[in-house]
């Protein structure tokens, strides 16, 4: 039974996205970090194909994906609209003898990553069921995970961006090497080729030709409806730090610089390399470096200004859009030159970005990061409260009972 003060958190994980498998990692070791004194923690999967499935056996990852044994332990379930404030899902199916009460719960923690769950779709859906969740809104969300919306946003915040062309998928098949070419006049060759509405690195390739670019949209299409054509960065060093204010003023994290075999860091190096001899997936807590084992130094030595200048746009870009959550914000940087630019804004990252605030000064320990986020949730919905009739008088054009 539960006490008085222990708040029901229903930490949503999965869902219908490229990233599905590293949103499972990301939630469930959100799941064994939540402080057990203050929060009861609980998981709700999302799978590929779109059901909600709550039991016991999904906090355990040996489980996932589920197989026919473990789906019979599990009830699919939905969200109820109809309990502002108060989160309630209700089976969907149940038999007349076993049928299963409606799970409840007072917050969400967002787990997801990429498609449906990072880009303000199951944001919106918190909204209009006046819900607390975790994370970004819903429009900070859906801008930053776009990554040409982000750049038409932030172009006039003094923070140095990469010029970019967009190629959008028709039902007239792929562009012709003609207009490729008109996309290209202001980027240049070799580029780079991304999808507009991915992370991870999916789908991320080098072009040399405009042949090149052609034979990649393929891929990306599959995907997304939008490729995002970039200059390529000889020399290419990358900075990545994490933005939040929650608990009280905005602050940053340490900052990350992740080491490369190639050119590209591509999904498999960024989250498979290292660790055990199967995923490379190294578990949450204590010290250890975040969901995965990649290759990183974390605070490098750079210069002051280097630093500072980081820093200042990183939180540039969070305030943007009333900042929440603790995203993480990427740069590019060429070595050679000097030169900097912000690449991407993630709004939920890889194990919350844990590590970066672990090694932040002072340090925020992942416990005490997920009670932060979970608070912020709580105090943002309490804040943006309306009243029960919120026409205000003079605009009544029906009576009241």
């Amino acid at each position: 039974m539960l006490g008085k003060n222990e708040t029901r958190v229903a930490v949503f994980l999965g869902g219908r996205s490229p990233e599905h498998d590293v949103s499972v990692i990301t939630g469930l070791q959100a799941l064994k970090a939540i402080d057990q004194e203050r929060f009861v923690p609980f998981p709700v999967y999302v799978s590929p194909r779109g059901e909600w499935l709550v039991g016991e056996s999904l906090s355990e990852r040996r489980n996932y994906l589920p197989d026919s044994r473990t789906r019979g332990e599990l009830t699919e379930v939905t969200l109820s609209l109809g309990e502002p404030g108060r989160g309630v899902l209700v089976p969907r199916r149940s038999g007349l003898f076993s049928r299963r009460p409606p799970l409840e719960f007072d917050a969400a923690v967002l787990a997801f990553h990429g498609l449906g769950g990072e880009d303000g779709q199951i944001q919106g859906l918190f909204e209009t069921a006046n819900l607390p969740y975790t994370g970004m809104r819903t429009l900070a969300s859906a801008v930053f995970m776009d990554k040409a919306a982000t750049k038409r946003l932030l172009r006039g915040l003094d923070i140095p961006l990469l010029p970019y062309a967009v190629v959008s998928r028709t039902a007239g098949g792929l562009p012709s090497e003609e207009s490729l070419r008109r996309l290209l006049d202001g980027i240049g060759l070799p580029c780079i080729v991304k999808p507009v509405h991915l992370g991870s690195s999916i789908g991320v390739g080098k072009a040399d030709t405009v042949e090149d670019v052609r034979a990649l949209l393929p891929t990306i299409f599959r995907l997304d409806n939008q490729a995002l054509l970039e200059p390529f960065v000889p020399s290419l060093v990358e900075y990545n730090l994490s933005v939040t204010r929650a608990g009280g003023a905005v602050r940053t994290s340490a900052i990350e610089c992740p080491k490369r075999a190639e050119e590209l860091l591509d999904f498999r190096q960024k989250y498979m390399s290292g660790g055990d001899n199967k995923t490379g997936i190294k578990g949450a807590g204590g010290d250890s470096q975040g969901m995965l084992s990649l290759t990183r130094e974390i605070n490098p030595a750079l210069p002051a200004e280097l630093e500072a200048n980081l820093s200042r746009w990183a939180t540039a870009a969070f305030e943007a859009i009333d900042g929440t959550g603790a995203p993480r914000i990427d740069f590019y940087c060429n070595a050679a030159s000097g030169e900097v630019w912000l690449n991407e804004v993630n709004p939920c990252p890889g194990s919350f970005g844990y590590f970066l605030w672990e090694a932040a000064d002072p340090p925020v320990r992942f416990t005490a990061l997920l009670s932060l986020l979970i608070d912020e949730a709580l105090a943002r919905h309490r804040d943006s409260q309306l009243p029960d009739d919120p026409v205000p008088a003079e605009a009544r054009l029906l009576r009241r009972p």
